[in-house]
């Protein structure tokens, strides 16, 4: 029985471990929100706006996130920065919509976490 119980608890103990998500994803929905805004706010349509339709980069733990939407269902991506000031996100200006070339030189450095429209992917270094 002690043993069952002990089995028991390492099968939990993994499936909740799988369930937890990662550290960033508080802050990468907060930037998806105020992206979803900003753009109504626009006038723009914010339907396609979300995390199955974007490549999101996160650096320096989690100062900086990269986010780049797929653009009329192609491969094409327009790229928006996000830097951390106190307790948000803001909008960085003056990046450039290709994701090359930043100032922060982010295209050049690995990414601490980085998912491919809602799927977490394996960084190489």
């Amino acid at each position: 029985m002690k043993r069952i119980f002990i089995f028991l608890s390492l099968i939990m103990i993994v499936v909740l471990s799988a369930c937890g998500g990662n550290k960033y994803d508080e802050a990468i929905d907060n930037v998806i929100n105020q992206e979803k805004k900003d753009r109504e706010k626009d006038g723009l349509d914010a339907k396609k706006i979300s995390r199955d339709n974007a490549n999101i980069r996160v650096y320096d733990g989690g100062k900086f996130i990269q986010v780049a939407y797929y653009i009329d269902d192609t491969d094409r991506k327009l790229y928006y920065y996000y830097e951390k000031l106190g307790d948000s996100y803001e909008e960085m200006s003056d990046m450039p919509g290709s994701g090359e070339g930043d100032r922060l030189g982010l295209d050049k450095k690995t990414p601490d976490y980085q998912e491919v429209k809602g799927k977490e992917t394996k960084i190489e270094e």
